[in-house]
């Protein structure tokens, strides 16, 4: 539906925001109150200001950053000091210097048999180390995908409290917009019908 004076029609935008003075408020107002086009295009500028208003301002990130970056890679000492809190390092750590003071303190003695295999510690101490890389590595992996999704839902959350209430919002004013529509065609219906009894 159009607005049968297009060329002459308020400024709606105007009058929306409220930079129009009061003599052209007044003219906007009366225009408005004959032609259904324009009610309905004040009715829409006015729910689409108030679902802006409900939205909070954000600030923009700096810098979109993803799990897969280095900046999430923890540095070599951060590593280490994570290392030294596992229980399996201290384990570990226990264990060798176990093996190093028993090799040290114990006699060397010629071997019985040849049978008795020799421990090899640097062989023993290489596959610790890897055991307690991996463990390391396992555990971060799990606090980092526990940290990503608890970061996701965060923000699902925090986005579906936002659809609920914008969706809110346009539903009351559609509903007022609706209510007014059937205030003025009933009060037009009956202005026309008064008309032609006379």
């Amino acid at each position: 539906m159009t607005c049968k004076l297009e060329n002459s029609k308020p400024d709606w935008k105007a009058y929306t925001f409220g930079e129009m003075d009061a003599a052209e408020r007044r003219e906007a107002e009366a225009h408005a109150a004959n032609c259904v086009a324009c009610q309905e295009e004040v009715a829409g500028l006015r729910i689409t200001l108030d679902a802006m208003a409900v939205l909070r301002e954000e600030e923009l990130p700096r810098r979109i950053a993803f799990v897969s970056d280095k900046v999430f890679e923890p540095n070599w000492w951060q590593r280490m000091v994570r290392s030294f809190r596992q229980p399996s390092f201290a384990a570990a750590g226990v264990i060798a210097a176990a093996i190093l003071i028993h090799a040290v303190v114990r006699p060397v003695t010629a071997p019985v048999s040849p049978a008795v295999p020799q421990v090899d510690i640097v062989a023993m101490e290489a596959r610790l180390t890897a055991q307690i890389e991996e463990k390391v590595a396992r555990k971060m992996q799990a606090e980092m995908t526990a940290a990503v999704a608890k970061a996701v839902a965060d923000t699902e959350k925090r986005d579906d409290q936002r659809t609920a209430t914008l969706l809110a919002t346009t539903e009351r004013r559609y509903a007022d917009a609706a209510d007014f529509l059937n205030k003025q065609v009933t009060h037009l219906y009956a202005l026309n019908t008064g008309a032609g009894v006379r």
